[in-house]
């Protein structure tokens, strides 16, 4: 049974302005908190969403009045974050790719178990209903045996792009920002963690993943493939294929417009959904699942194993393409306290 939320945002970005947008329509949360490292910033964000302004994200995780936190700072700070949010005893719903690395993963999870709280990666697209039906499309067999996966998501900004997303040191590029997003949802059609992967990039003038292609082999030599990068334009489409048909999604990631086909034999079209949600209730969907699983622990479908999977699958393709963050922390560096 969903568990009604009041929510504090780390940070005031783009995305941040998304979720807060999402809070408004969700039916289980509320907004109560936002820190920003400037108080203006914060002050000005609750202006336009509500809640309590604060200039630091430490007074965020200190109010008794924040059950859950959604940390929407940069990639590199995410380990920390969300250990010190574990500690404050709150619930987590972390921006993804959750770290830079699954070591970083790991140490952030272990902070998580030890004190008890609810965690979640915020991959808001598997959160709708036309997500839920995929899965159960997949789960009873409609189209057989999954075989092959093919996704793309990409979207061009400029070289001159003022964003960490730019910088190779922080984790920037396009796997990390918008690939995740493929990989994750290969890994959801196979039901397993890829056993191989592998990644051509193209990088920017300052040395950023800009746009890549990607390999993973799953168990019985089935594949996915796809395309990413925040240099290129694609259609930004997603399809499963399997023995006895196909699944075929327009739009899997913000699920604005196009269709969701279910697909049997040669070309037999026996369901189709028209889609068009707002931005925003995708993220409404996002908070109501974290209320519903809250007392749980985790999402069934968005579980920390998952996670681990997808941060060990994406160090396997960053290490097929030589892409290594500067920012990033490993086993040989000091142990981190839960």
């Amino acid at each position: 049974m969903a568990r009604h939320l009041r929510w504090g945002i780390l940070a005031t970005g783009s995305i941040a302005n998304q979720f807060a947008e999402g809070l408004k329509l969700a039916q289980f949360g509320e907004l109560v908190a936002v820190g920003s490292r400037t108080l203006s910033r914060a002050e000005e964000f609750c202006a336009k969403h509500g809640g309590k302004a604060y200039g630091s994200y430490e007074e965020v995780l200190a109010d008794p009045e924040v059950d859950a936190v959604y940390i929407a700072t940069p990639h590199h700070t995410h380990m920390d974050d969300t250990i010190a949010a574990a500690k404050a005893g709150k619930a987590i719903l972390c921006e993804k790719p959750f770290t830079l690395n699954a070591y970083e993963a790991e140490q952030a999870l272990k902070a998580v178990e030890a004190n008890g709280v609810f965690f979640m990666e915020a991959f808001m697209y598997r959160c709708t209903p036309l997500m839920a039906q995929v899965r159960e499309w997949v789960a009873s067999g409609r189209i057989g045996e999954v075989k092959m996966v093919n996704a793309e998501f990409a979207f061009q900004a400029g070289e001159d792009w003022t964003n960490f997303r730019n910088d190779a040191a922080l984790g920037g590029g396009g796997l990390m920002d918008v690939g995740c997003y493929c990989v994750s949802f290969a890994r959801g059609a196979f039901g397993e963690e890829p056993i191989a992967a592998t990644y051509l990039s193209q990088s920017n003038s300052k040395g950023v993943d800009w746009i890549g292609s990607g390999q993973l082999e799953f168990s019985g030599k089935r594949s996915a493939v796809f395309t990413t990068g925040v240099g290129i334009v694609t259609n930004n489409g997603g399809a499963i294929y399997g023995t006895k048909g196909r699944i075929k999604f327009d739009d899997p990631w913000k699920q604005g417009s196009g269709k969701l086909q279910l697909i049997e034999g040669w070309n037999t079209v026996v369901e189709e959904i028209s889609v068009g949600i707002k931005n925003a209730e995708l993220y409404a969907h996002e908070a109501d699942t974290v209320a519903t699983y809250v007392d749980a622990g985790e999402c069934p479908f968005q579980s920390k194993e998952d996670t681990m999977q997808q941060m060990r699958t994406l160090d396997k393709l960053r290490a097929s393409a030589g892409i290594h963050f500067a920012a990033e922390r490993s086993a040989s560096a000091p142990e981190v306290k839960a």
